[in-house]
């Protein structure tokens, strides 16, 4: 991409900028390394070669920019007006010899020198310490980055830097803004691939695994999605956390690779891969770069299909997962919710817990996670997503080759029913805190449900700082800590919440308080500046939502994954949209009903 503008100054700019990883990426020490061999002082390159030899700048240098997100490596210059077509097109052969030739003995042990004198000359004052020691632990979290940083450094080779070269510095990784005094902008002879939006593309394949596809170029990126239907709707009151625990172990080795060789290969292409375990579904999500798609398939793929679940890891990760059970002892609200949902749904789907509980999870053998993933991680239960900087054909042809012969032989579990709440309830828990949390839940609704978009509504209202609940509750009275509302779907009848953190001498009126709120919108309703502003919000937080490829990989996919379709978020917002105050209090006399609800307490020991 390249943008040049004019403006009434006298000498023009230039930036060029190619984005990199992050800090922690081992080609890091090579890019800083090339940034000085290029730009970093008075017998550099780009000095010798754009300022001295040709005069076509008054100043130029090379440098990188990488916090602790992806970064970039960029070039500036300041030039005659007259001399930046020329300057321009000396500085990108430069470039271009750094990607064809390697750098001479003498460059490669002179960058090494001044990087590392650079990083030990910002430690000369007690102040350059604490400097370097804070901004280790902010970008890394680990107070002896610098040090590793610098071994890397010294370790480097002559291949290494153009290698990275050749990866990073590419013409259709750049981005070049020049800033030219009035009139003397150039017309560029560029060729410009504009990104049209295009379609998510469906395939399924003969075993059932049914494919999402979307070419989005513009990021080098490539986001994986693997998704099956699972979590606690899949589990019993006996295996209890077992997604959790599957879908953590499934990193942990297969039968060709170690974990170690999992995350070295992935990381050595400057991608990643993980896991996760939820209420309805578990799956593994992994990001490359697009030059790099076939090899996060494979590993992706290999995770999926061969792995070892070794005993070793297993219990690993199951001590981690009872030390999350017993930690939520100290998230009053996590506490509270469960305890909520436990006596709504039962001892069942959503009233169990996704960590599970100690008995459970305890009791959990390695052959219980291997028919577990037998069961459920199957071809006609999955729903893969390639998203980003890929061909549509070369992924569908690399798909069939790494899962064609992929086949499944048992049907899903069966989901439990949701049972019916006609009675209020009450349910409370004494833990040694200082604090007191409520959380009063009311029957829900599903996703194939149109209630489902009123209810995100009321959501949307009563999280809000300036919600009647939050005014009444938190400003006026002074009850609450914190307050706010949320709506829990399901593929079957969730649940919706009020919830608040109050002093334990306040929960009875708090209580009152919300009670009476649900009364309130159940035979009053809303605004409809209360419901246009929900709108507003709730709108632009899906629009940014979808802004990230990664997450729109995964809204998708769940999607079609649940039977809505992989386009069910492109009517979302004329459906939003549409909602009604009359709808909203229709759906609110439905479902908050203060004779139907849990009103859950977690507080002090008397």
């Amino acid at each position: 991409r390249e943008l040049i503008e004019e403006s009434s100054i006298q000498l023009g700019h230039f930036f060029a900028t190619w984005h990199i990883p992050d800090i922690r990426h081992p080609d890091v020490a090579p890019l800083d390394l090339l940034a000085t061999i290029l730009g970093g002082g008075a017998s550099s390159r780009l000095f010798q070669s754009v300022r001295e030899q040709s005069g076509l700048v008054h100043a130029i240098d090379a440098w990188t920019y990488i916090p602790a997100q992806p970064g970039i490596f960029g070039i500036s210059g300041v030039m005659d007006a007259e001399r930046f077509s020329e300057a321009r097109t000396k500085v990108l052969d430069e470039l271009r010899r750094l990607r064809n030739e390697t750098v001479t003995n003498d460059e490669m042990s002179k960058a090494i020198k001044q990087v590392t004198a650079s990083t030990y000359a910002s430690r000369k004052t007690m102040q350059g310490q604490a400097n370097d020691l804070g901004s280790n632990w902010l970008s890394a979290n680990d107070l002896n980055f610098s040090e590793r940083y610098l071994t890397a450094v010294k370790q480097t080779s002559k291949e290494d830097l153009q290698r990275v070269a050749q990866r990073y510095l590419t013409p259709d990784n750049r981005t070049l803004y020049a800033l030219v005094p009035t009139g003397h902008a150039p017309k560029l002879s560029v060729s410009v691939d504009r990104n049209l939006d295009q379609p998510i593309q469906k395939c399924v394949l003969p075993n059932g695994l049914r494919l999402l596809v979307k070419e989005d170029h513009r990021l080098p990126f490539v986001e994986l999605r693997a998704l099956f239907q699972g979590g606690v709707l899949r589990e019993t009151p006996q295996n209890n956390g077992i997604t959790a625990l599957t879908s953590k172990t499934l990193l942990k080795g297969t039968t060709t690779r170690s974990a170690e060789q999992i995350v070295a290969e992935m990381e050595s292409v400057g991608g990643n891969i993980d896991s996760y375990g939820g209420n309805n579904s578990f799956g593994i999500s992994a990001e490359t770069l697009g030059s790099d798609f076939v090899t996060g398939l494979d590993v992706l793929a290999d995770v999926i299909l061969n792995p070892a679940f070794p005993e070793e890891a297993i219990e690993r990760e199951r001590a981690s997962q009872l030390a999350a059970i017993r930690e939520q002892t100290d998230h009053l609200l996590q506490r509270a919710s469960q305890l909520m949902r436990s006596r709504f749904f039962g001892n069942q789907g959503y009233g169990l817990d996704t960590h599970g509980t100690e008995a459970s999870v305890s009791a959990l053998k390695r052959e219980d996670l291997v028919d577990f993933h037998r069961r459920l991680a199957g071809p006609q239960n999955c729903v893969l997503t390639v998203y980003g900087n890929i061909e549509a054909d070369n992924v569908l042809q690399q798909v069939r080759k790494v899962f064609g012969d992929w086949s499944q032989s048992e049907p899903l579990p069966e989901v439990p029913e949701t049972p019916e709440h006609n009675k209020r309830e009450r349910v409370d828990e004494s833990l040694d805190k200082k604090q007191a949390v409520i959380v009063i839940g009311f029957p829900g609704s599903t996703l194939y449900e149109s209630d489902r978009y009123p209810l995100d509504l009321i959501q949307e209202i009563y999280s809000d700082i300036g919600s009647r609940l939050f005014r009444r509750i938190r400003d006026e009275l002074g009850l609450a800590y914190f307050v706010g509302a949320q709506n829990r779907l399901g593929l079957v009848p969730g649940c919706f919440a009020f919830f608040a953190g109050t002093a334990p001498d306040k929960v009875d009126q708090v209580e009152d308080e919300m009670l009476h709120e649900a009364d309130r919108v159940a035979r009053e309703g809303l605004t409809a500046e209360e419901v246009q502003r929900a709108k507003s919000k709730l709108l632009g937080q899906k629009k940014i939502a979808r802004q990230e490829l990664g997450s729109y990989a995964m809204a998708t996919g769940l999607d079609e994954l649940y039977g809505l379709g992989y386009n069910a978020t492109d009517f979302e917002e004329e459906r939003i949209q549409a909602v009604t105050q009359e709808e909203i209090k229709n759906v609110a006399a439905k479902y908050l009903r203060t004779d139907a609800c849990v009103v859950a307490i977690v507080k002090p020991n008397a």
